[in-house]
């Protein structure tokens, strides 16, 4: 290939550089040349510059269908929704937690009644926790701060007399009192409720 094919190629990646549409490789290739001092494809380079120029500003101006305008704004706005909620997502270290069977994290709130905190929601107080209660034991009468759930995992439970066992559910709401709470031969329970509960004097 001779010296005037190479500059006539060189010429031809003048019209596609001022558009913008050569590949990284032509870019810098013809960039390395101009930086050469070819004065013939700077020229050329110059006019295709003010050619493009030239067309943009002599494109009107189109103001977008309102239709168009709102569908725009709605990505827009669903694209930083879906943004915000993958940060919110991703803060903090805590994200995920498990907590095995074999942690020993039971506290006996009184003699043969063991607690063990789950999770608790600090925005309401709410507290998710597992409760074990030996045979013969009883919680003291109470009055709920909040509606309280649980559901009984294992054994039996007597709760405002009614005899609960293994897959029952029993939910109290706010402000009532539970008199008795207790089991024969021993229980585990899910309770989701206030973290803490008003005693009530024995009457």
């Amino acid at each position: 290939m001779t010296n005037q094919m190479a500059e006539h190629q060189m010429t031809e990646l003048a019209a596609p550089h001022a558009l913008g549409a050569l590949s990284q490789h032509e870019a810098r290739a013809f960039a390395e040349h101009l930086a050469d001092g070819c004065v013939a494809c700077e020229a050329e380079l110059e006019s295709f510059e003010r050619t493009v120029d030239d067309l943009a500003l002599s494109t009107p101006e189109v103001e977008p269908p309102d239709e168009i305008r709102i569908r725009l704004i709605a990505r827009i706005n669903k694209q930083d929704s879906h943004q915000t909620s993958v940060d919110t997502l991703n803060v903090g270290p805590d994200q995920f937690v498990s907590i095995h069977t074999a942690q020993d994290e039971w506290q006996e709130v009184q003699a043969g009644i063991l607690l063990k905190t789950l999770y608790v929601d600090q925005s309401n107080g709410i507290a998710t926790s597992l409760v074990r209660m030996m045979a013969g034991t009883a919680l003291p009468a109470h009055q709920h701060l909040g509606v309280e759930q649980f559901y009984v995992i294992e054994g039996d439970c007597t709760v405002d007399g009614q005899r609960l066992g293994p897959g029952d559910y029993h939910r109290a709401a706010a402000g009532t009192i539970h008199d008795t709470t207790y089991t024969d031969g021993g229980t585990m329970l899910l309770l989701i409720a206030p973290e803490h509960y008003e005693v009530i004097e024995a009457r």
